[in-house]
C-alpha cells in the first residue's frame, strides 16, 4: 500500500495549481513567441513589452493536450507571431507567467483553457477558435 501512495504523490504534485494565485486574475497583451504543444500541458509563451523598452517573456500554462483537443484546440489554434491579449492567474512568486485562462486574438475570437474557463466542463459553454479547414 505504501508503494502505491508514494507513486501517487508525484502525480498529484504535478497537477497542483499551488504555484498560481487563483484569487487574482491578470491580463497582458503581447506577441506569441512560441506554443509548446506537448504532454502533459500546452504552454503559450508571450513577449510582453516592459517599461524599459524591452520585452519580458511570459510562460502561460494551459491544460492537457488531450483535454484541449476535446474542446477544439489544434496545433494552429494559437500561432507564433500573432498579437494577443491573455487573461491568466499569475504565479505567486511574481515571475512572468501563470495559468492561462483565455486568450483573445486580434480578430476578437477567444481561445479558452480548461478547467479555468467559466461554464464548468460542458464544451457547449465555450466559444473556442477552431483552426480553418484546409483550402479555406
Amino acid at each position: 500500500m505504501a508503494g502505491l501512495l508514494s507513486n501517487a504523490v508525484p502525480a498529484l504534485a504535478h497537477h497542483s495549481y499551488a504555484m498560481f494565485d487563483l484569487n487574482t486574475r491578470a491580463t497582458l497583451s503581447g506577441t506569441v513567441a512560441k506554443v509548446e504543444w506537448s504532454n502533459p500541458h500546452v504552454f503559450v509563451w508571450v513577449y510582453v513589452p516592459n517599461a524599459k523598452g524591452a520585452h519580458d517573456l511570459y510562460g502561460l500554462e494551459a491544460g492537457a493536450v488531450s483535454l484541449l483537443t476535446r474542446y477544439g484546440w489544434t496545433k494552429s489554434s494559437v500561432k507564433a507571431g500573432e498579437k494577443v491579449t491573455v487573461e491568466y492567474f499569475p504565479l505567486k512568486d511574481k515571475r512572468p507567467g501563470g495559468a492561462f485562462i483565455k486568450l483573445t486574438h486580434a480578430d476578437g475570437t477567444v481561445t479558452r483553457n480548461e478547467p479555468f474557463a467559466p461554464g464548468g466542463t460542458d464544451p457547449s459553454a465555450y466559444s473556442i477558435k477552431k483552426a480553418p479547414e484546409a483550402g479555406k
